[in-house]
């Protein structure tokens, strides 16, 4: 069974399943950086390809899809704990939307 990556953006939260291109550039690399643009919000997001999370069952057939803008080459020197804060970057924006509905 083929495997699919997910991208969860960071503005709005919203899941989609990531279409690469086809053929897939030969200078890939788990370290490149991948240009994503969200089809919910637009907001266009460049993250390191091991940011997205790989699901092993093939996705919900209504779940949206989202292309590949670009692929850069492999950077050498990958931003440490970039997992870290790409979810920080997911919950900071999570409390600033919360934070008017509970107050203080």
């Amino acid at each position: 069974m083929p495997s699919y990556n997910l991208f969860t953006c960071p503005n709005c939260e919203n899941h989609f399943r990531v279409v690469w291109p086809d053929p897939l550039p030969s200078h890939y690399h788990l370290c490149s950086k991948v240009k994503i643009a969200c089809p919910t919000c637009e907001e266009l997001a460049e993250l390191y390809a091991f940011l997205l999370d790989r699901i092993l069952q093939a996705p919900d057939s209504t779940m949206p899809t989202v292309q590949v803008e670009s692929v850069s080459s492999r950077d050498p020197n990958p931003e440490p704990y970039a997992r870290a804060k790409w979810q920080q970057r997911i919950f900071l924006r999570r409390a600033a939307r919360v934070k008017p509905m509970y107050g203080n």
